[in-house]
């Protein structure tokens, strides 16, 4: 499983943007690219993508850029990884193996891997943005340690 840049990078400024929301201001791209060590352009697309799927809320001119709408409280890293990937995690076997696998009713590993799939998929859910922003265990409960 990979999780790509543009997950990551997604989850950092969505987290620099609730520290900062706090002064009650819009913050600058340019900003958060400079503390989060990320290109400006790169966060641009990033942060397009973020605002058309109602996250973000952006602001022209002098003053402007961007804010949440929705607070972290309830965004989840499982939401934030669906709107980025194209497939954050997809194993053959269980994206169309019913329609196209000639063993996949005979096949004891595809259920595993329907299970796995699963479970991060759990995981991922209940992780809300507050939790790592306010610097929460974020897979307590998961049978790990707190």
């Amino acid at each position: 499983m990979i999780i790509s840049t543009q997950t990551r990078y997604a989850v950092r400024f969505l987290l620099e943007l609730a520290k900062t929301e706090e002064k009650s201001r819009p913050t600058t791209l340019r900003n958060i690219a400079a503390k989060q060590g990320i290109s400006e352009a790169y966060l641009e697309s990033i942060a397009t993508k973020l605002r058309k799927h109602g996250y973000l809320k952006s602001f022209k001119g002098a003053g402007g850029g961007y804010c949440l709408i929705q607070g972290i409280e309830t965004i989840t890293v499982g939401e934030i990884m669906r709107l980025m990937e194209t497939t954050y995690f997809q194993i053959h076997c269980t994206a169309d193996a019913k329609d196209t696998c000639e063993n996949y009713k005979e096949c004891l590993i595809a259920q595993a891997w329907g299970l796995l799939e699963d479970q991060i998929d759990n995981i991922v859910d209940n992780v809300k943005l507050s939790q790592l922003c306010n610097k929460q265990p974020a897979v307590a409960g998961f049978g790990y340690p707190a």
